[in-house]
């Protein structure tokens, strides 16, 4: 079993947790009926049906945005390979295994989005690191090259042994 140079788990950061959420949902809820009922006084009651739509899309979307929260993506260095697992929200998983020594960090400050970060090799390149921040991407670039550089490391001086 050769060394781990690097177990990382990335994820999307909860602008929202479960108990804010629901908070959101109570108020925009009394909100929404409360409008319902001044709009049934006067008499306009197809608005009450819209406005529960309303409330039942904005819940749809919130739920949506949990399942995407738990996406996640497991980066593993040892001395013979970078091993990428992603996983998507709705547990849907996709795999990616290049070896250490041919493998390259390539990291562009100046590009947004996932294809700032990627693991590359002369022939295919896997973007990783999507939901970071550009601060949290830079500083996860110089941990994997390091990472990669010591798996080389490693390898080279099993070879001298």
């Amino acid at each position: 079993m050769s060394t781990v140079y690097l177990d990382a788990v990335l994820e999307p950061s909860r602008s929202l947790s479960r108990r804010g959420f629901n908070r959101v949902m109570m108020i925009f809820g009394g909100l929404s009926l409360f409008s319902s009922v001044v709009f049934l006084t006067l008499g306009a009651w197809p608005v009450v049906g819209f406005l529960g739509l309303e409330v039942l899309a904005v819940w749809l979307v919130f739920n949506w945005s949990f399942r995407s929260q738990t996406a996640r993506t497991y980066v593993r260095v040892t001395a013979d390979a970078v091993d990428v697992r992603k996983v998507d929200g709705w547990g849907r998983e996709r795999r990616a295994r290049v070896s250490a020594f041919f493998a390259r960090v390539e990291f562009d400050r100046n590009a947004s989005g996932p294809n700032a970060l990627r693991l590359a090799t002369s022939a295919r390149a896997y973007y990783i690191g999507e939901y970071l921040t550009p601060r949290e991407r830079e500083s996860f670039a110089r941990r994997l090259t390091q990472a990669i550089s010591d798996a080389r490391r490693e390898r080279h001086h099993q070879a001298d042994d």
